[in-house]
């Protein structure tokens, strides 16, 4: 075989002895004697040894018979100190255990591409400039059909939204979420379905049958998974429509309901068929993606679209005048919310591993210490100082092999942990696994870790000089170099802990803020639920009107209700009614140009008791407003600030819907405490409610209060009454408003938990560092100690000769810290809430809690050292 030696070490030898035997033979036939012969052939042939030993190392691989020799060497000494090896492994496994953790989310959440065909093609496109408000990714419809018409750059493009659909069936009826598409939108993506087929071009225009595609989950519930579905026909808002395929389990739809509600997952795939709503150009309520042609750059896109955008504007100013439209990869665009916080998680605990390599390293520097006498003899007999330095570094690999194996044990459970308990808000996030990736990441980082802690001990127990060496390993003093690299790690470590704390309390800071915020509403004992009427079954106003009537007296009847209301728009539901109002005398605005903004909720009577919404002055909605009445609103305290600002606005006049004579003018009665609809950290907008009675929808959302107790266990009485009113209806989605209160939290709350963990680890193992240096530092210079404690020296002289030292080492580290935490807090920023980047009061608190620490751990040293027996400390010598 190609790698099995030649021959043999005996075989060698043997042709070595026959070369000099042959040899002494010729010389006894030319009159030499046995003896003499004998010294003469081994003269001629030259060393035997030296030929064996050329021929052993020519004929195997060295490098690999020193390896099992450095091995061998390593599980000795392992062996030999497992008190340091348990602390190694230890500190190893945490640390590389932490940063697999956070890099197996950061990878499913940000990195991983998305489960679909050249992933990197995709993009998402939507309406920018002035009059998009800058804070959503929505697109008309018009200009989706102008986009897809006009571009040279995409390959195909496709729009989608969001609709509650009914579902009947012989189980009664089930309220789901369903996508409206069009009929291109999963060739885009690229991705086929398991059963059946997708749509084909011209399914999404009039004329077609009714088709539907299946979620996966929906068509395990639904359907038994039953592989014979396709062709089966399903009841939606009261129509038929026959089954022609079923997504994968693993599709996962790009995007989810807006707002902190959590990923739903998609139950129907429908075509969108053309409707009045669909040709209002003003009207951004779609989503759109794209998928590039081969080729072509996401610069190029941008330009071309962009280019297409300016002729819009020119050709629709009344709507399209300063409008752009922007494209974004479809990874980065879903990521962007996640893509900073979860990076700095990842950077902070790559911080942690490098504080806690700096405490190894100085571990393993006190051991080259002891074992400079041991490497100085090796090196006399021979030894090379690469060869001495390969030898460190491969102990130093194995304790990190070993802390990596380790490491992976605490990530598999620590995943599971926070798989568990992380928040449902993130996309993709319970993906999260430890895969081939992660593995070999955390491969890497074990090598490099091995190689960061391991380099300074093998630099200086190999370093040249034997006699040197000889003379400082019969000393208990520390080599200069020595302590120089102990004084820089610990330095180090100190910074890097002040970076990772100012990380970690700014982000308190914040949270500390976001909890203190007033949300507008009592959230305790409030269930959130949709209804949504067929337009089939209720086409009317009148019926619609007199459904949602019944179902609030006969929900508020219920034993348990304190009251019961319905809106169009819950806050923190995601959902919302948000667009353009005309408040009276406000200035005209210009072409091209947002007027006033609000959300435009529609309540019932009885809302406000129900959400705990205050009343700040005139009234609230009562029985007598209705169709026949007077048309009235109710403002917000901020909406009030912002259009009437020096001015009582009850009695004026404020419209949010239109007609062809114009805007239809609503009589302002009250003024209510605002809300944080859109979450609480969102920008707070105007709102201006109206009568549900003035303003019928077919689709709305159950508020109802528990008068005590847990509200879910209301929710089979509300099933029940509204299938007692139409057995083809159900509500659907309950939430508690504190669920919603607390998904809104769980992003902010999950990372300040795992930054606020790594922070109080970083401060240990800065603390733990600073104790190991100066107790060492103390241990070494017993003599010196006990020298001035016999000549006279106070004990309290010493106490803060040490503490001084300590103190100098860590304000370095602290000055180094904070000069890298102003870079870091930049970055930051985005992050914050309600405090600035440059936070005083935090900067002051991290410095005062390091400060404590670093006294503290020099402290302790220091009284040891006050306390040292000078006899006993020169006897040791």
């Amino acid at each position: 075989m190609i790698f099995r030696r030649k021959r043999k070490q005996t075989d060698f030898a043997a042709e070595i002895d026959a070369h000099i035997k042959l040899e002494a033979d010729r010389l006894r036939e030319e009159g030499l004697n046995q003896s003499e012969a004998q010294a003469a052939a081994r003269r001629t042939f030259g060393n035997p040894t030296g030929a064996k030993e050329r021929f052993y190392e020519t004929s195997r691989w060295m490098w690999l018979d020193h390896l099992r020799q450095d091995l061998r060497h390593a599980f000795r000494l392992m062996a030999k100190n497992p008190a340091l090896t348990a602390v190694i492994v230890i500190t190893l496994a945490l640390g590389i255990g932490a940063n697999c953790m956070i890099f197996s989310v950061v990878r499913a959440v940000v990195l991983r591409p998305l489960d679909f065909r050249e992933p990197d093609r995709l993009v998402q496109i939507w309406d920018s400039g002035k009059r998009s408000g800058g804070e959503s990714d929505w697109v008309s419809f018009p200009d989706f059909r102008d986009w897809r018409a006009e571009n040279r750059v995409f390959e195909d493009m496709a729009a989608y939204n969001f609709g509650l659909v009914m579902v009947n069936g012989s189980g009664g009826a089930e309220s789901v979420l369903g996508l409206n598409v069009t009929d291109r939108l999963f060739s885009v993506l690229g991705v086929d379905p398991i059963l059946g087929r997708t749509f084909v071009p011209g399914e999404d225009t009039p004329g077609h049958g009714n088709v539907a595609v299946l979620g996966h989950q929906f068509w395990q519930r639904y359907f038994g998974g039953n592989p014979t579905v396709a062709g089966s026909h399903v009841n939606i808002d009261g129509e038929s429509y026959t089954v022609i395929g079923v997504m994968p389990a693993s599709f996962r739809f790009p995007a989810t309901l807006p707002g902190d509600n959590g990923a739903v997952p998609i139950d129907l795939y429908i075509p969108m068929l053309p409707h009045p709503g669909m040709e209002e150009r003003g009207s951004h309520n779609y989503w759109a993606v794209a998928r590039l042609k081969n080729g072509v750059s996401l610069e190029q896109a941008r330009a071309a679209m962009s280019s297409i955008a300016k002729n819009l504007a020119r050709q629709f100013p009344g709507t399209n005048k300063d409008m752009d439209a922007s494209v974004a990869r479809l990874q980065d665009h879903i990521t962007s919310d996640f893509r900073t916080p979860f990076l700095v998680l990842l950077a902070s605990v790559g911080l942690i591993l490098l504080i806690a390599c700096a405490n190894i390293g100085n571990l393993l520097l006190s051991r080259a210490e002891s074992r400079r006498r041991e490497m100085a003899t090796r090196e006399a007999l021979g030894a090379s100082r690469g060869r001495l330095i390969r030898q460190t570094l491969t102990e130093s690999l194995l304790l990190a092999i070993a802390g990596g194996g380790a490491g992976l044990i605490l990530a598999h459970y620590g995943t599971g942990l926070l798989l568990k308990f992380g928040p449902p808000t993130i996309p993709r996030f319970q993906e999260s696994s430890l895969d081939t990736h992660v593995l070999l990441f955390t491969a890497a980082v074990a090598v490099g870790c091995g190689i960061l802690f391991g380099l300074a001990p093998a630099l200086y127990g190999s370093a040249s000089g034997v006699g040197n060496a000889l003379k400082e390993s019969g000393s208990r003093t520390a080599g200069p170099s020595s302590q120089r690299t102990r004084n820089i790690l610990v330095t180090g470590e100190m910074a890097l802990a002040v970076i990772v704390l100012i990380s970690a309390g700014l982000l308190i800071r914040s949270f500390v803020r976001v909890l203190q915020l007033d949300p507008g509403f009592n959230s305790d004992r409030v269930m959130s639920a949709f209804l949504v009427l067929p337009p089939q079954r209720y086409p009317d106003p009148q019926k619609q009107r007199a459904f949602f009537e019944e179902v609030l007296r006969r929900i508020q009847a219920l034993p348990g209700v304190r009251s019961a209301a319905i809106s169009n728009s819950i806050p923190l539901t995601g959902v919302n009614d948000q667009g353009g109002i005309s408040v009276e005398d406000w200035p005209p605005q210009t072409p091209g140009e947002d007027g006033p903004q609000a959300n435009r909720p529609r309540v019932s009577t009885g809302y406000f008791d129900t959400m705990g919404i205050s009343l700040v002055s005139g009234r609230l909605f009562d029985e007598h407003d209705r169709d026949d009445s007077p048309l009235v609103a109710v403002v917000s305290d901020f909406g009030a600030k912002t259009y009437w600002p020096h001015t009582n606005p009850i009695g004026k006049r404020v419209a949010v819907e239109y007609t062809r004579r114009g805007p239809v003018w609503r009589q302002i009665v009250g003024v209510v405490h605002a809300t944080r609809h859109f979450g609480l950290e969102a920008p707070r907008k105007a709102e201006v409610y109206i009568p549900y009675s003035q303003s019928v929808s077919p689709f709305m959302m159950l508020a109802v209060r528990a008068a005590q107790g847990d509200p879910h266990n209301l929710v089979p009485s509300i099933k029940r009454e509204i299938a007692a009113i139409d057995p083809q209806q159900s509500a659907f989605g309950f939430q508690t408003l504190d669920q919603l209160m607390s998904n809104a939290e769980s992003r902010r709350r999950f990372q300040v938990l795992l930054l606020g963990t790594f922070a109080v680890l970083a401060l240990l193992l800065a603390a733990i560092g600073i104790y190991g240096v100066i107790s060492y530092s103390v241990s070494r210079r017993r003599r010196e100690i006990g020298v001035r404690l016999a000549l006279g020296a106070a004990p309290g002289s010493l106490v803060s000769m040490v503490v001084v030292k300590g103190l100098l080492l860590s304000l370095a580290g602290m000055a180094i810290g904070f000069a890298g935490a102003f870079g870091v807090s930049r970055v930051l920023g985005s992050l914050l809430f309600g405090i600035s980047p440059f936070d005083v009061p935090t900067f002051a608190i991290v410095a005062a809690v390091l400060s404590a620490v670093a006294l503290l751990s020099s402290w302790l040293p220091g009284r040891a050292a006050a306390r040292v027996d000078p006899i006993s400390a020169l006897r040791e010598e």
